[in-house]
Order: structure tokens, then C-alpha cells, then sequence
């Protein structure tokens, strides 16, 4: 009796045997074995097996050598019940005898197992040789396939980065969820009838209207249905282009860089890629050959990687180039609908429209897993795409074509666009403003529009491919030229040192933190390997950088983004009942003021100093020590990573000596080993000798020495923002106690030092205000610590590892917080500290239990786990708001790990 469930499918393998009330799920047909497919869920699939009388071989031999076939290749599944004798013999017209012996030789062979009153399974066969598919006498030659170049956009590691930089990708929470799904109900019951037949292939007349009236209304396209083919993304899109347009061994001009997915579209057809560069002006059109037959592929409107607009000059020379020329140009405006800064400049379709083949595409709107997009040709030509087009698929699915006709007919697509630049605009300037924060003046091409920006690397951090195989390592996601889609030429200088940086699909809390992870995931590879150093340090000429084409309007910033980058509690989103703390004056105080003039050497203690709004400590690292090889000039030097300079980290004998500048005449006082030299002005040249001479002979006594810059206006600190660091040094206290060493609180190379607070109370702080003397501030962010606290100040020797045992202790290495000066004034020695900071109100703790057992609490978000064992507080008791260190996702998303002993 057959027992069948779910669809009904021929092929496949046959999965593990199940079985129902009325035995076997087998099925048997003429020269057929028909079984059950694998444990994901039923499917009807058909073995053959063949009998040929003809042949001398026994008829036990065949049926022998079509299971041990089956088996081999993995078509049957080990454990899969092979039918009984008698049904097998009936089905095949034997005798049952043949069926038993065939059956005995493949349990002799490892083939199957007899299990007593049951069955026949399938196993698997100790060794299987793979199937001979060399060439004989007997098979003609195969023709030889090549395998074409292909894009690559999805990723094996997507699913496991917590923050993915992915250019290009909307993010799937923008969605119009609701508005589809009410579209696609209305498609259904107005035309149903639709999905039993097919349909146009140029696409669903309606929806080409509307895209008629868009390109009309946006990008100054006039065109008519006739000439729009509805496609399944832009990739085949190129395709179509290629196939009509590209003949094999002819020229085809692309960008330099470019999109991959245009190029290999072109190079699959047969065609030569030329490859002219591009400027901030867009492509050099001054480098267009003047030969005839030409195809031309050019993104316009923000092209691939760089972002650039082509300015409505060189709009004009491409036009003319073509009818000079009889070309083609092929214009992508893929992305174009999301501009957010800039002028509107006319689609090369919209001067020329008998010469352009316009491409567009919806994915990055509402996402590309739709599969839309649309192309629109000259008329002489419809004809000529309509029919590839229905030779490739003979049209694009009726239903997602309905749905979204009807989404641009009521208006609703305008709409979410209009919402989608508002959301992209932010997320674009949080992640402009993140990376300034961590890297300086980043170096980035066009951000007008779409959803990616390149961004050319700066010296101190490694090349493309290093930089994203650090990050993924860190569950980042940046990517490089080849991961990107990006096809570039040999001679590109962007290939080694730009990266494309995606953030539609980001939350702008999610970039913060994944900027920040990607800042942190460079200087610990550097603390933990110190030959990580040559990889960083490039001889290189550093090139010129963008010229500012298009300089993003960012607009200032709602009141809400400025929590975004906080890593403790936010005000006003707790479920539990806040009051607001103010900290008892008397018991807060100031112990000490310290700056730093130059980066890397000792501190100068002072008694007070006063400080400007949104300016840095005075006087506070102005001077550094750079490499020989860092390219940094005395001139004009700009903050860099601090690999580019002699650091406490990696020269810990810099602790050795012991310096102060006096900062009206700059003279340097150099103490070595009781020895005490005087330098002559550091603004000087002879005043920079001496002092490069003496510490760079001390640092690193064998290398070449560094070269010392000022930074008249600005700072080298190893953030490039104008933040205060602060130090609590009951924190400190607390770290002793657990670790039962003494800690210099000087290792941490604070501005300002306090007492009387909690332990790890100035966490509690961040996002609000305090206020120190005279001088209010902003409690910004929290401090991560390097390995120069590694370093004893004292004697120089690396004793220590401070990050690690942070981590180790409490899952992060943050240390202390930075402030960001808000209203300025003195500050002194011995001033008292107000704090605005808010605060859960205090829960009466209940007595403990008997026996008590620490668990360890795991993040759904990002696996990060917090362990009880090792942290000052068990889990229960954090205030509701509490977030993951790692992901931000809050405390509700937590489970208990699980265990083997569970």
C-alpha cells in the first residue's frame, strides 16, 4: 500500500525510511523503485533499474550493479529500506531468488544491512571509487565549456557579522510591508487568471506606464511602453545588453573602476573592455577613442565605486561623442532615485534617447530579493531586446509586477522614496561622522547619493584585503575591490588601499559600534603582534586625495541622535522607575591634572589649566614623534593612527626618559639615565635634531630616526576628536583588589584624575553632564585601553597586560571615559565634581539563597556572553536598559547558555 504525504516530485535522492501504520513507503512501477525523499519531507522519487536479457551478464549481476551504483553516488541514503524481495522481483518480472541473491552479494559488500524481522537498509560502502568520466574509444570528445566570470553578492559570512557594511543593500526593516502585502492581495483577486497563462515578456503593460510617468516626472525621460522591457534585475538587464549590443572581438568602453557585473556581462558576449579612468568630474571623457562601432557602459549618476556625478559638460561630450561616432551607451542610473545632496542633472536617455539604452533598477529602494528592475531602448531596437528577452525567459514573473504597478500608480512609491532619503541621509552622515571620529580626515569619494561611499584608506591601517580579513575576524563587514563587485584594471590606484562601505541595511546605533569595533580590531592586532607594524608602515607615496566635487550637505543632527554612540544607560527608555541622581559635592574631587606634550613620553603634572568649549587639553600631545617612513610632514601634519608613531605600546623605552616642554619658549628638557639635556626651541630645526637624536636613539637605537611634527592647532592624541580622558581611581582600587597587584594609575595617561565616586560609577555618566570647577562637560564615551598600559611607567618594562585581563574580567577593555568640554572655564586641583547623571533607584536586595550558582547569560544578537562568575553583578540584577557591550541589543534578548550537564 503506498503511504504519501506532501508534493509529489521524480528525482533526487532517496532520504531515510519512514514508516506509517500500513508498513513501507515504497512504491513500485515497471523497471522503477519509487521511495520516499529525505527527512526534510516527502517527495516521490523514482530509481531505475534496468534489466537488459540481452546481455550475458546474470540478471542478479545487474540489479547488483544498479544499487551499489545508487548507493555510491549518494542517490540512495544510507539507512534508506530497500524494498522486499517480493515486491522488487514482481516489479522487475524475476524470480524472487534472484532478488535474495542480489541482495545477499550487496550485504557481503558492504552495501546494505539486514536487520532480522525488519528490512534491507542501505549503508554506506567503506570505500566507493568515483565514476569513470575519462574520454574512451568508444564516447566522442566533449566539447570543452568555459566557465564565465561572475559576480559574487551574497557572502558565506553574512549571516554570522554582526555589523555589515554591505554596499548597496537596503535595509529589510524599510520595507513597505504592509502596503505589499495589501497590493499583492489586490492583484490576486482582480486578476488571478493571470497566473495560468503567460504573459507579455516586454512585462505587464501597467507597470510600464508607470514607469513611463517616473522617469518623466524624475529623470526627464519621455519615452512609451513599447520601449520598456520589464526585467529581473539590472544583471540581466547587462545581459540582454550585451547579447544585442556587443559583438565578439569589438571594443567596449567601461569605467576604471567599474561594476563587475557590466564587465563580465560584456567579456561573456566576446568583447574587448577598454577601460578609461575617472575623476570627480566623472569619466575623462577627453580619452574616448574616435574609432566607430563603439559601446559605451557609464553610470552617470553616481557611479560604481566612486560616486561621482558627470558634470552636464561632459554629459554633452559623451552625446556627442556618440552621434560623431554612431555608438551606443549603455547608462546605468541603478541607485539614482536616492540622492540626497546635489544638483539633478539630465540622463544621458533623456539628450540622446536613439542612441541610450537606460537601466534601472528597483532593489535598492525595496530590496533585491524582488528581482525588478527595467530597461529602457530606443525604438528602433525594442524589437531586437523583446525577443532575447523571450528567448532568455520568455518574461518576469505577473505577480511582483502587479503588486508594484499598483504601488506606483497610487502614489505609495513616491512616497516611501521620500521616506527612504530622509532615513539614508542620516544613516549616511552618522557614518561619515564615525569615521572622522576614529580615523581624522577621512578621504572619501562622492556621497550624494545610493547607498555606499568609498573610502580610501589612510596611512596606518593595512591594505583593502587585510583590513576586511581583520574585521570579519571581529564580526565587521568591509569590503574591499574583488568582494565588492568592483572591477578595476591593473593600473587602478585604488585597488589596494579603498574600501566600499555600505549603510543602508545599518541602524545608525550599528554603525557607531561597528565603526568603533573596526577602529579597536587594527590596534589589537598591533598590541598582540608588534610585526603587524611592517604591514601598516607603507613606503608608498601617499596619492592626492578626492578634490570635494560634491561635499555632503549634512544637516544638523536630531537631539536623539546624540545617544546613539553611548555605550551605558539612556535616559528616559527604562522600564524601572528613575529619579535624578546628583552626587554629594564634598565627597567628588579633583586629585591631580596631568597633560602630556609630546605622544608617547612623560606626563607634566600641572595644579590648574583652563579650558575652551570643544577644544582638546591644552598643551595635551601638540607634539609626536613620527616614523622615518610615515610620510608625515613637519609642515603641515594631520592626525594619523598611531602606528605611524614611536608609542609606548610597542617603545617601552620611551618610559626611560623623562621630559618637559615649556610651552611659551618650547624648550625641551630631556632627563636619560640622571642625564639631563636642554634642546634648543622644537620649533626650530636644530631644536627637532637634538630631540629626534636623543629619544630615537633611546626607542629604537638600529632604525632610521623619526622625525618630530607639531601640530600648531590640533593634537595626536589616538582619537582624533577633541576629548578629555578622566580617570576614577576608586575603578583603579577595585582592579587592585581583584587582581592582587599594585596598578600606577599613571599607566592610563589621563587628563583628570578623581576620587570619591563608585567604582565604575563614571560609566553611569555617559550621555550626561558634570561639572569640574568652572567647566561643564559632556560625558561622551567610554575609554578603551591599548597595550601602552601594558608598560610600567617607572621602569619601563612591559609587565602587565591591562586589555587582556579587562576582557578577560568583564568582556570589554574600557577603562575610564572621555569628555567633550562644553562650556569652558578654570579647572583645578582639588575642585569639586557634580555629576547629572541618572540612576535606577536602589532595590532593597533580598537575602541570598543557600546555595548559589553563578550563569553565564548569552546574547541572541551576537553570541556575546556575560558571565556571572566574572562580573561585579549577577545578571537579574542589572537596571532593565541595560544593553549588550557588542550589539547594543537589550537585556530581554538574553538566554541562559546551555550546558552538557543540562
Amino acid at each position: 500500500m503506498l503511504c504519501h504525504e506532501g508534493g509529489s516530485s521524480l528525482g533526487g535522492r532517496i532520504g531515510s525510511s519512514r514508516t506509517c501504520r500500513t508498513g513501507p513507503i515504497y512504491q513500485f512501477e515497471t523497471g522503477t523503485v519509487i521511495a520516499p525523499g529525505p527527512a526534510s519531507g516527502f517527495r516521490m522519487m523514482t530509481i531505475s533499474v534496468f534489466l537488459d536479457r540481452s546481455r550475458p551478464e546474470p540478471l542478479t549481476d545487474q540489479i547488483v550493479s544498479h544499487f551499489k551504483r545508487a548507493i555510491g553516488q549518494g542517490i540512495i541514503l544510507p539507512g534508506t529500506r530497500l524494498p522486499s524481495s517480493r515486491r522488487l522481483a514482481a516489479q522487475l518480472s524475476v524470480s524472487r531468488n534472484t532478488v535474495v541473491r542480489a541482495y545477499d552479494q550487496l550485504i557481503l559488500e558492504n552495501f546494505a544491512d539486514a536487520r532480522p524481522a525488519s528490512s534491507i537498509v542501505a549503508r554506506q560502502p567503506l570505500l566507493v571509487s568515483p565514476p569513470d568520466r575519462s574520454t574512451t574509444a568508444d564516447e566522442p570528445a566533449r566539447v570543452t565549456v568555459s566557465m564565465p566570470k561572475s559576480p559574487r553578492l551574497t557572502s558565506d559570512q553574512g549571516q554570522r557579522l554582526s555589523f555589515d557594511f554591505m554596499p548597496n543593500r537596503p535595509g529589510h526593516t524599510h520595507f513597505p510591508m504592509r502596503a505589499w502585502r495589501r497590493h499583492l492581495q489586490a492583484a490576486l483577486t482582480g486578476g488571478a487568471h493571470d497566473i495560468a497563462r503567460y504573459g507579455e515578456p516586454a512585462g505587464y503593460f501597467s507597470l510600464r506606464e508607470a514607469i513611463c510617468a517616473h522617469l518623466a516626472a524624475r529623470r526627464g525621460i519621455v519615452t512609451e511602453p513599447g520601449c520598456i522591457l520589464v526585467v529581473n534585475g539590472a544583471q540581466e538587464a547587462l545581459s540582454l545588453c550585451a547579447q544585442v549590443l556587443v559583438l565578439p572581438g569589438r571594443p567596449v568602453i567601461v569605467e576604471d573602476p567599474s561594476s563587475q557585473g557590466a564587465v563580465y556581462a560584456f567579456e561573456a558576449a566576446g568583447a574587448r573592455i577598454n577601460g578609461i579612468g575617472v575623476d570627480e568630474s566623472g569619466l575623462k571623457t577627453d580619452e574616448l577613442p574616435d574609432r566607430d562601432g563603439s559601446l559605451l557602459y557609464i553610470a552617470p549618476s553616481h557611479q560604481y565605486p566612486t560616486g561621482f556625478n558627470l558634470s552636464l559638460e561632459r554629459r554633452r561630450r559623451v552625446v556627442d561623442w556618440c552621434a560623431a561616432t554612431g555608438s551606443y551607451v549603455v547608462e546605468d542610473d541603478c541607485g539614482a532615485d536616492l540622492r540626497f545632496d546635489g544638483e539633478w542633472r539630465p540622463a544621458i536617455a533623456s539628450m540622446a534617447p536613439a542612441s541610450t539604452v537606460f537601466v534601472g533598477s528597483f532593489s535598492r529602494v525595496l530590496g533585491a530579493g524582488l528581482r525588478l528592475g527595467f530597461i529602457v531602448v530606443p525604438q528602433h531596437l525594442a524589437g531586437y531586446f523583446r525577443a532575447r528577452k523571450t528567448l532568455m525567459n520568455n518574461g518576469t514573473a505577473w505577480l511582483e509586477q502587479a503588486a508594484l504597478a499598483r504601488f506606483m500608480e497610487c502614489g505609495g512609491y513616491a512616497a516611501h522614496l521620500a521616506r527612504l532619503q530622509s532615513t539614508y541621509r542620516l544613516s549616511r552622515d552618522v557614518l561619515i561622522e564615525e569615521l572622522q571620529r576614529h580615523f581624522g580626515e577621512v578621504d572619501l569619494g562622492s556621497c550624494s547619493g545610493s547607498l555606499h561611499m568609498l573610502w580610501r584608506l589612510p596611512p596606518g591601517l593595512p591594505v583593502a584585503t587585510t583590513l576586511e580579513m581583520l574585521a570579519r575576524r571581529a564580526r565587521v563587514g568591509v569590503y574591499g575591490f574583488s568582494t565588492a563587485g568592483v572591477w578595476a584594471s591593473p593600473s587602478c590606484p585604488l585597488t589596494q588601499r579603498a574600501v566600499v562601505m555600505g549603510f543602508g541595511a545599518l541602524t545608525p546605533r550599528q554603525i557607531v559600534e561597528g565603526i568603533a569595533r573596526l577602529s579597536d580590531v587594527v590596534d589589537d592586532r598591533l598590541d598582540r603582534h608588534h610585526e603587524f607594524l611592517n604591514e601598516l608602515l607603507s613606503s608608498d607615496p601617499v596619492p592626492a586625495r578626492f578634490k570635494d566635487a560634491e561635499k555632503p550637505n549634512r544637516r544638523p543632527a536630531p537631539p536623539s541622535r546624540r545617544e546613539l554612540a553611548l555605550h551605558g544607560m539612556r535616559v528616559g527608555r527604562s522600564r524601572s522607575p528613575l529619579r535624578r541622581f546628583v552626587r554629594e559635592a564634598s565627597r567628588m574631587l579633583v586629585t591631580d591634572l596631568y597633560r602630556y606634550p609630546v605622544k608617547g613620553l612623560s606626563p607634566e603634572r600641572i595644579t590648574e589649566v583652563e579650558l575652551a568649549p570643544d577644544r582638546p587639553f591644552p598643551f595635551d600631545r601638540v607634539f609626536a614623534l613620527a616614523r622615518a617612513n610615515s610620510n608625515i610632514s613637519w609642515e603641515n601634519p594631520l592626525w594619523a593612527k598611531k602606528a605611524l608613531f614611536l608609542m609606548l605600546m610597542l617603545e617601552e623605552r620611551l618610559a626611560l626618559a623623562h621630559t618637559r616642554v615649556d610651552p611659551d619658549s618650547l624648550k625641551m628638557t630631556i632627563e636619560i639615565d640622571g642625564r639631563s639635556f636642554v634642546t634648543a626651541p622644537l620649533d626650530t630645526a636644530d631644536g627637532r635634531t637634538e630631540a629626534e637624536r636623543l629619544l630615537g636613539t633611546l626607542a629604537r637605537p638600529d632604525d632610521p630616526l623619526p622625525k618630530l611634527v607639531y601640530s600648531r592647532s590640533g593634537h595626536f592624541m589616538d582619537k582624533p576628536d577633541n576629548v578629555i580622558s578622566l580617570i576614577n581611581l576608586a575603578t583603579i582600587r577595585d582592579l587592585e583588589a581583584r587582581w592582587k597587584v599594585p596598578i600606577d594609575p599613571l599607566r592610563f595617561r589621563a587628563n583628570v584624575y578623581i576620587d570619591g565616586p563608585e567604582p565604575w560609577e563614571e560609566f553611569s555618566w555617559i550621555g550626561s553632564e558634570i561639572t569640574i570647577g568652572d567647566a561643564t562637560f559632556r560625558v561622551d564615551r567610554r575609554n578603551g585601553r591599548c597595550g601602552a598600559t601594558n608598560v610600567n611607567p617607572v621602569s619601563g618594562e612591559r609587565d602587565r597586560d591591562i586589555p587582556g585581563a579587562l576582557r578577560a574580567a568583564f568582556g570589554h577593555k574600557d577603562l575610564g571615559v572621555y569628555l567633550v568640554t562644553r562650556s569652558g572655564g578654570r579647572v583645578a586641583a582639588g575642585d569639586t565634581i557634580v555629576s547629572g547623571a541618572t540612576k535606577p533607584e536602589m532595590v532593597k536586595p533580598t537575602p541570598p539563597l543557600l546555595v548559589q550558582t553563578s550563569r553565564r547569560m548569552i546574547c541572541r544578537g551576537c553570541y556575546f556572553i556575560y558571565d556571572e562568575a566574572a562580573r561585579p553583578l549577577p545578571f537579574a540584577s542589572l537596571p532593565p536598559n541595560w544593553e549588550c557591550p557588542d550589539c547594543g541589543t537589550d537585556k530581554s534578548k538574553f538566554v541562559a547558555q546551555q550546558t552538557a550537564d543540562d
